[in-house]
């Protein structure tokens, strides 16, 4: 079977716009109209581009990009973090090439981070440096209007930072469309930073347990929104693959935030869709979460990653009972 026929679902078949929609929908004033009912699509990628230097020519990200690029039904670009591998120095340069990159992208672009660059950039091959050194300094490429995304397109969004009290994450985003909900959470691999992990020093735990509580109230925040809108679905996207499927033992660092997690879900009774990379292999399953019990609202998308430079087309239709629909986008250059 031919891959680019594959499709994997977890809701009803998807159901494509119109082209007199897509036209339509293409205005600013109604692109991000939070109040509309009918579906639209967008693209999820992560883990990507893996070994690349600042200013070198990868040609698979380029063909990600114009596939991408060349879909007129996505209306945007969520990248689930890790935007350079593990092995690579996590210079000013580096970012500066990222942010590059992700701006060739025609629509808004939003980054969540992963541990590659930042948390893990104390490792030799990775440079050396200070992980929070290179936190602020992701934060400052990357969120420097905080209350706007990236992209060629940019689109308004919500933020932690203009909330009294989380002011230094600004990576904590959220917007709304057709009633739906997005955000994202800063939770890394690597056990979420947490020391005694990969060589990181035990004065790295002050900011893990910051960054938990703050990701648990922005959490907390977006779940709260959606009672008061009611809300068809919630999507969210954070970087770590928090090991759903195992025990918890291996769950170190991530347990609080799927606690709480866990109990909105269960709450909320309407789909949600936690997305994540690390991994490097696309799925769409339910695991069980802080409890392992089986949530029928929830479902896990993984995107593809590393090597595998393909992206996830999902599509939201928010009078469907599933709301979410996932399909496997394979690159062909990139096979």
């Amino acid at each position: 079977m031919n891959a680019n026929n594959i499709v994997v679902s977890f809701g009803a078949a998807l159901t494509l716009m119109s082209a007199a929609a897509v036209l339509a929908d293409r205005g600013d004033d109604m692109r991000f109209e939070p109040r509309g009912q009918g579906p639209f699509s967008f693209a999820l990628i992560g883990d990507t581009p893996y070994g690349v230097a600042p200013g070198a020519d990868y040609p698979p990200f380029d063909a990600l990009t114009d596939a991408i690029n060349h879909d007129q039904q996505v209306r945007w670009v969520m990248h689930a973090g890790d935007i350079k591998s593990g092995a690579t120095p996590c210079s000013d340069a580096l970012l500066a090439d990222r942010l590059h990159r992700f701006n060739a992208f025609d629509k808004p672009f939003v980054l969540t981070p992963g541990d590659n660059e930042w948390t893990d950039c104390h490792r030799a091959k990775a440079g050396g440096y200070a992980p929070l050194e290179r936190l602020a300094a992701l934060r400052r490429t990357f969120y420097a209007d905080p209350q706007s995304s990236l992209g060629g397109r940019t689109m308004p969004v919500e933020s932690q930072a203009m909330q009294p009290g989380y002011e230094e994450f600004p990576e904590h985003q959220r917007w709304t469309r057709n009633g739906v909900i997005f955000a994202t959470l800063h939770v890394v691999g690597s056990h979420n930073g947490l020391a005694g992990f990969d060589g990181r020093s035990a004065a790295d735990d002050a900011e893990v347990a910051r960054r938990t509580e703050a990701a648990i109230a922005w959490l907390d925040d977006t779940f709260a929104k959606a009672e008061r809108d009611d809300s068809p679905g919630v999507f969210l996207m954070m970087q770590a693959d928090p090991g759903l499927e195992r025990a918890a033992v291996d769950r170190t660092g991530f347990e609080d935030l799927l606690t709480v997690l866990e109990g909105h879900v269960r709450a909320f009774r309407k789909p949600v869709v936690l997305a994540h990379g690390d991994s490097h292999y696309f799925r769409v399953d339910k695991p069980g979460l802080h409890s392992g019990d089986f949530l029928p609202n929830l479902t896990r998308v993984e995107t593809f990653g590393a090597g595998r430079v393909h992206w996830v087309k999902v599509t939201v239709d928010p009078k469907s009972a599933a709301v979410f629909d996932a399909q496997p986008m394979i690159v062909d250059a990139n096979r």
